[in-house]
């Protein structure tokens, strides 16, 4: 009884240690703070601000009253040295850095994103670095903060870096903070965890977010990576609003499928005399641990940003109490930088019999299936072919190895390529040029996908940018956002051909159902979505109606068509132009937050700072 009281106190105390006391450390600097910061201001030569553990509190002081809030990054080291221009400026300076109102109209605002691997170049870092152009561009008193684990590369290379990779230019360099974490920085990492690696890298999540908070606690945090354990301490702590963009759920309802006990009902199998049913248990408790901490973490989030349907549909199953609190799950498309690849694209120019598949070389991209699929293809319908025709298409792979297990994958398809006698119609484009890429998107014919489940797909994007014509698998992404048509899904969902690609399907699917397949015709695949049963071709089949049993279907004219349908979907959905239009509203929304959060969560000393 009293290890129970115990127990409860503790986490009492702790509960309140989190809600007061941190939050109070954080925010509100010393009394004599103005003192301080003013010593250091008039001092004749450069010294350093002395705060103790307060840097949090000091370096939002001076960030929200600086001409430049870029100055105060902790890339060199941790400690608080005054801006040259900030000290020149002298009482300018420190009237600034009067306590603002709520509704004071100059006060401004710091979002913080929470993105420890923003230089990495990923998908996941374009839309970080056009959310932050997008943030800046909504109000000149915004202030984006990146919190970031690249402690090897400087703010400026950062800054170049995404400019070149994501033509990310006109941003306000000034109003660009960056913060970098360095002592739990490889506990977010699985491959620092040997053995329950998620659940270390949710408590990694967490300290990583308290050492952020410590630095420089915002007004508003923004999730871009997927780190939901850092909305723990966020909003119990700083009280503030938290916008998270998902780009894949950590945890989902399907992995309860692979279990034993897959529900509570299922526990009276549990057999006391057998030791699996044991370890069965304890997968069960641990997995169910980890869900309903993750359902709890999604109700902190007031704006949960889905890339596409797939993500939305299985958040929309897992955070179920975001709706019930009226917090907003949405959809937002990442931005695609299309833009360029519209503007050069030449929809007339004739184009090779060729099947590009952009992506990198890894097994679950399923280039071994293509090339299986198409050398049936062609033993069965061109039998003895030596040379190329244009009655049949011929294919590209072009990627990049980034690991060495890409490079044993690369590998082992060259040598299938060898084995089927495909070498006369399969070339490896490796680790090339965007300029390559863009010459090849431009010069093929039909753009490939072969990935089951992918979530988004940016490669298909890319092809319905400039002229590609997508076949792809039927599933996730590509099926529901990109080809099908969102204001008619049963265009997309009951005909493997629409008005802007053609799908496919394949025996190795993990969702595939044998007890469907009893009656469907051969070279088809029944699958049930959406409460409907479609027949889908395989790849082999799909390639055979095009080239051999209709190739009506892909003449010039009908392909010119499918086109410049793609183009416009892509405008109209993938552009950075309409991922900027939906995020501003997004961060008006914030802002609004944010105020009513201050007002309402906290205390009125911790309301002005």
């Amino acid at each position: 009884m009293y290890l129970i009281l115990l127990v409860v106190l503790a986490v009492y105390v702790t509960y309140k240690l989190i809600t007061t006391v941190l939050p109070h450390h954080l925010l509100i600097p010393s009394q004599n703070w103005r003192e301080k910061i003013s010593y250091v201001v008039k001092y004749p030569k450069p010294i350093y601000l002395k705060v103790g553990t307060k840097r949090s509190s000091y370096r939002r002081r001076l960030i929200l009253a600086s001409e430049n809030p870029a100055f105060y990054t902790n890339f060199i080291n941790n400690k608080l040295k005054i801006s040259p221009n900030d000290c020149e400026n002298g009482d300018g300076f420190l009237n600034e850095m009067s306590r603002r109102d709520i509704d004071d109209p100059k006060r401004r605002i710091i979002y913080g994103f929470f993105h420890p691997y923003a230089n990495n170049g990923g998908g996941g870092e374009r839309v970080l670095w056009q959310a932050v152009k997008a943030t800046l561009l909504a109000d000149d008193k915004n202030i984006c903060v990146i919190y970031t684990t690249n402690i090897e590369a400087q703010p400026l290379d950062i800054l170049n870096k995404a400019n070149k990779k994501f033509q990310i230019d006109g941003l306000d360099h000034s109003r660009v903070v960056f913060i970098y974490l360095r002592k739990f920085n490889n506990l977010i990492d699985g491959n620092y965890w040997k053995h329950f690696t998620l659940i270390g890298q949710l408590f990694g999540g967490i300290l990583l977010s308290l050492e952020a908070m410590y630095e420089l606690s915002p007004d508003v945090w923004i999730d871009t990576m997927g780190l939901p354990s850092s909305y723990l301490l966020v909003s119990l702590s700083l009280k503030i609003p938290i916008l998270a963009y998902t780009h894949f759920p950590i945890l989902q309802e399907d992995m309860f499928g692979k279990l034993k006990f897959q529900k509570l009902k299922d526990l009276w199998k549990f057999n006391i005399i057998k030791f699996n049913d044991y370890f069965a248990l304890g997968k069960f408790i641990y997995w169910s641990i980890l869900y309903y901490f993750y359902v709890y973490l999604g109700s902190k989030v007031n704006i949960a940003l889905a890339n596409g349907s797939w993500t939305f549909n299985h958040l929309s199953k897992i955070w179920v109490f975001n709706t019930a609190f009226g917090n907003v799950l949405d959809v937002l498309y990442p931005p695609c930088g299309t833009e360029f690849l519209i503007k050069q694209a030449n929809l007339n120019q004739p184009r090779s019999n060729k099947l590009l598949y952009l992506a990198q070389f890894r097994p679950e991209k399923r280039h071994a299936l293509l090339l299986k699929e198409y050398s049936n293809f062609l033993s069965n319908n061109f039998p003895n072919v030596t040379q190329i025709t244009n009655k049949f298409p011929t294919l590209v792979f072009a990627g990049s190895c980034r690991t060495a297990d890409d490079t044993a994958t690369l590998k082992f398809l060259q040598e299938q390529v060898a084995k089927l006698d495909l070498s006369r119609f399969v070339e490896f484009r490796i680790d090339i040029s965007y300029d390559e890429v863009v010459e090849l998107l431009s010069s093929c014919k039909f753009g490939l996908n072969a990935m089951w489940n992918e979530h988004f797909g940016i490669g298909v994007v890319e092809y319905m940018a400039r002229g590609c014509i997508p076949i792809v698998h039927a599933s996730a992404g590509p099926l529901l956002d990109m080809i099908g048509r969102n204001d008619q899904q049963e265009n997309c969902l009951n005909n493997w051909k629409t008005d802007g690609g053609f799908f496919f399907k394949s025996y190795d699917d993990p969702d595939l159902d044998p007890n469907l397949q009893k009656n469907t015709e051969t070279g088809y695949i029944k699958f049930e979505l959406f409460d409907q049963f479609i027949d889908y071709p395989t790849f082999e089949t799909l390639l055979k109606e095009l080239y051999v049993n209709d190739p009506t279907i892909i003449e010039d004219s009908k392909l010119l068509k499918m086109r410049q349908i793609d183009q416009n979907r892509v405008a109209e959905k993938f552009s950075n132009k309409a991922f900027n239009k939906k995020w501003i509203e997004y961060i008006n929304d914030l802002n609004t937050l944010e105020k009513q959060y201050r007002e309402e969560k906290r205390t009125k000393v911790e309301q002005v700072y």
